[in-house]
């Protein structure tokens, strides 16, 4: 069966991508803030000043100032690691120092004491307002600064999406060390079409999932459109996944108890497509993959080849720059295998995308551009099918 309709692609010159670069305004601020209530909260525990916490009796004194701390270098450490959970923990310290000050002021007022101390509680009040302002600007940035695009455009100029530099991994199993790649070296153009072969247990599995960030290398370097993504943060990875990769899994991995359309928008979901667009988006690609009357239907009534192609519709839905697929027609016969990698290969040459197979059937590679080799961790050889037109 072949797609009666082209395969169009939202992505625009200048659309927003997932990267991640230098600190911001806000973050150096947050930065600065956090580190003076670590002094504050260190002084006042050591030295027992209550420079904070003077509204509070001793014991609430001694437990607010360790929380202050406590929080004030969890966020600083989460700004290092780029964990934005850690810089919602250090919210703590600005408010433990709102309450205590709130209530230090108040007892001012209600006594008419207001002196150069209280002028002092003030000015901590408003650096605490400051600092939670600075916090959700920050967190609410997500550590994307918004010249991310012109970043991946400088950084693209090679014409690689994907590089692996000397790439390592090895799997412990309890004391015992088991290789999986022993410093691969691949370069994969922008719109290439890439098959990756060899024997079970070569490393296949393991060089897709490194590349795809579902994993990180033991040593080496996983660079993605420029940026090495072994020094990213959890949330920066789970960002670029959702933005610049799709994946197809052998086993499907669709959610049996959700409908068709349900599983296709799920990307879309998660990365914040508005409703209307994301159903109307969904609808036009299961159509585009012959499945326009699926989409109502539950997964497991559908044949192996039907629900691949659902899977490679939910793959593509937010128009990533790569597409993973780890064994796509394992499970299919060779009448639908061929379906299958025909799709793959028309969204390459229609869309540009980067597509990348991982395959033990050699008909299959051979619908890529070029076939890489891989034996014992290593790439042993490559062969060149036909010329990137890029």
């Amino acid at each position: 069966m072949k797609p009666e309709k082209p395969i169009t692609n939202s992505r625009q010159k200048g659309s927003s991508h997932v990267a991640f670069s230098g600190k911001s305004f806000e973050t150096e601020a947050l930065t600065v803030m956090l580190s003076a209530f670590t002094v504050l909260g260190l002084l006042d525990i050591i030295w027992g000043l209550n420079a904070v916490t003077s509204s509070f009796q001793t014991l609430l004194n001694n437990i607010a100032s360790g929380f202050i701390f406590l929080f004030s270098v969890l966020g600083l450490f989460g700004l290092i690691r780029k964990n934005s959970f850690l810089v919602y923990l250090s919210l703590l310290a600005p408010i433990t120092i709102l309450v205590s000050t709130i209530q230090l002021l108040f007892i001012h007022v209600k006594t008419f004491s207001y002196t150069l101390s209280s002028a002092s509680e003030t000015l901590i009040l408003a650096l605490s307002v400051i600092c939670i302002y600075i916090t959700y600007k920050t967190i609410s940035r997500s550590q994307i600064p918004q010249n991310i695009v012109t970043e991946y455009e400088q950084k693209t100029e090679s014409g690689y999406t994907v590089e692996l530099i000397d790439v390592v991994k090895i799997y412990k199993v309890g004391p015992i060390e088991v290789p999986a790649l022993n410093g691969v070296n691949l370069k994969v153009k922008k719109g290439e079409f890439v098959a990756i072969m060899g024997p079970s247990g070569s490393g296949k599995s393991t060089l897709l999932n490194l590349i795809g960030a579902l994993d990180r290398p033991t040593s080496g370097k996983v660079i993605i459109d420029g940026v090495d993504i072994s020094t990213l943060s959890d949330d920066e990875l789970a960002k670029l996944r959702n933005k610049k990769i799709g994946f197809v899994f052998q086993a499907y991995n669709l959610i049996n108890r959700s409908k068709v359309l349900r599983n296709v928008e799920l990307p879309a979901l998660i990365g914040g497509m508005p409703k209307k667009e994301r159903v109307k988006k969904a609808i036009h690609l299961l159509k585009t993959l012959g499945l326009g009357d699926t989409i109502h239907r539950k997964p497991k009534t559908l044949s192996g080849g039907q629900q691949q192609r659902v899977a490679i519709a939910r793959a593509v839905i937010n128009d990533p720059d790569i597409i993973l697929a780890d064994e796509p027609t394992g499970n299919l016969d060779s009448k639908s295998g061929r379906e299958v990698m025909m799709y793959l290969r028309k969204m390459n040459k229609e869309l540009g995308t980067t597509v990348i197979v991982v395959t033990h059937d050699r008909e299959i590679a051979e619908m890529a551009d070029r076939i890489i080799h891989i034996k014992d961790g290593k790439i042993v050889g490559e062969e060149v099918l036909r010329r990137n037109r890029t």
